[in-house]
């Protein structure tokens, strides 16, 4: 019996020790959002929607590392228009899952349309704040995957749901393309509860919207695996390519797809880290960035310091 037992240790030990870990380090620049007012805006009238009207698969993804999460009543906006990540404190969203108080409700939504119906379809899932995470919403053939880190979520398959919406229907002052909040306070009714859409608190790396769905799909409803990209690179279908490796400080952040499309931040929201790194910062900030000092260096300051 003992030797029995000492064997089946070990094969735990072993299995464990061949599991994937999941971590993510960023390259270059990250948009910084301090969670009270500052934001980044792709202006509607000037860009119009980012997926065209007969769009019928398709993927956002993003890299974001959240400092807090919200209040019961609140949802943090990471970003939104016809595609919408976000975090929310309501443990009724991610139906009793939040055991721990580094853990947050998580949320992937896309605006969908049909030849009859017209509605909304997304999945919750649960992640920590104070680290790395992956989150993507992707879609193909009439059915909805969510994202988060390493698992991704296969929702059931609504053909009367099968392109993305063509023309939302919100006010004209919220059809831009937000990403950490909106220019204004909002108000949202989910399950009989009001929530108030409030902004993202923490750092982006990257956000990419292409017009195919990427990476291998599960074929069952569920829950399975998945390896996230740990970098995100232009193609010929990528139709927004964020990735805040612009100047240091700067409040315009280049579209890497070569589409035009800047985002233009509000409030004091900057790039972290971008080119300029050797940028001095006010004690007041959190931390320091010296001329001789590595991105590593960088990083970790960033980390520990200004989050």
């Amino acid at each position: 019996m003992f030797i029995n037992f000492k064997l089946l240790l070990n094969v735990i030990l072993l299995f464990s020790l061949g599991l994937p870990v999941f971590s993510f380090e960023p390259s270059g620049g990250v948009l910084m959002l301090d969670g009270e007012d500052d934001y980044a805006i792709l202006p509607f009238a000037e860009h119009g929607y980012i997926f065209s009207k007969n769009t019928n698969e398709f993927t956002a993804e993003i890299w974001f590392y959240p400092k807090s999460g919200p209040e019961p009543t609140e949802a943090h906006i990471i970003l939104s228009q016809q595609i919408v990540f976000g975090l929310t404190g309501n443990e009724d969203r991610c139906r009793g899952r939040l055991g721990k108080k580094d853990q947050v409700c998580s949320y992937g939504l896309a605006y969908l349309e049909g030849a009859e119906v017209f509605g909304v379809t997304g999945i919750n899932a649960v992640i920590k704040t104070d680290q790395w995470n992956y989150l993507a919403v992707i879609f193909k053939h009439g059915t909805f995957h969510l994202v988060y880190n390493d698992q991704i979520v296969r929702g059931g398959k609504k053909d009367f749901m099968n392109v993305v919406a063509s023309d939302l229907r919100v006010p004209n002052r919220f059809k831009d393309f937000f990403v950490g909040g909106y220019a204004e306070d909002r108000l949202a009714m989910v399950r009989g509860q009001v929530f108030r859409k409030t902004y993202f608190h923490g750092a982006i790396d990257a956000i990419r919207f292409s017009s195919i769905a990427r990476y291998d799909l599960p074929a069952e409803r569920g829950t399975s695996p998945f390896d996230p990209p740990h970098r995100f690179f232009p193609d010929a279908h990528t139709l927004a390519f964020w990735d805040f490796n612009d100047e240091e400080g700067v409040d315009h952040f280049q579209d890497e797809s070569g589409n035009g499309k800047t985002l233009i931040g509000m409030n004091g929201a900057i790039t972290i880290g971008g080119t300029g790194v050797n940028l001095e910062r006010e004690p007041e900030d959190g931390f320091e960035i010296r001329p001789d000092t590595s991105l590593t260096t960088t990083w970790g300051q960033m980390k520990s310091e200004a989050f």
